[in-house]
């Protein structure tokens, strides 16, 4: 994830769930909002990841399963990215690891 760490998809997603963490909801969906005008064509992963975050799971499967129809590189780490820890016990996630062609976990 080096590359990442000074990309702005990866930077602004981060920066939602912490601002999310600390009880500044507003300010994380204005994040969010951001991040969707400025990166929402190559961010989808990340979009999803923060939406997981934020205990939105309906936002973050539509943005997840946007990233498969893109093929965003961020899909690989599906399985081991803890902002998704929330969707795992959701039927959709077991979907979305089947339509990858990856085991359950």
């Amino acid at each position: 994830m080096a590359e990442w760490s000074t990309s702005e998809v990866f930077k602004l997603s981060r920066q939602a769930a912490a601002l999310h963490d600390l009880g500044r909801a507003a300010e994380a969906q204005r994040l969010l909002d951001e991040l969707i005008a400025r990166h929402g064509h190559e961010g989808a992963f990340q979009i999803g990841e923060a939406y997981a975050w934020f205990g939105q799971l309906d936002k973050a499967f539509e943005w997840l399963d946007w990233a498969y129809v893109q093929r965003d590189g961020g899909l690989t780490g599906l399985k081991h990215s803890p902002m998704l820890r929330g969707l795992r016990s959701d039927p959709r996630y077991a979907a979305l690891l089947r339509k990858m062609n990856l085991p359950p976990d």
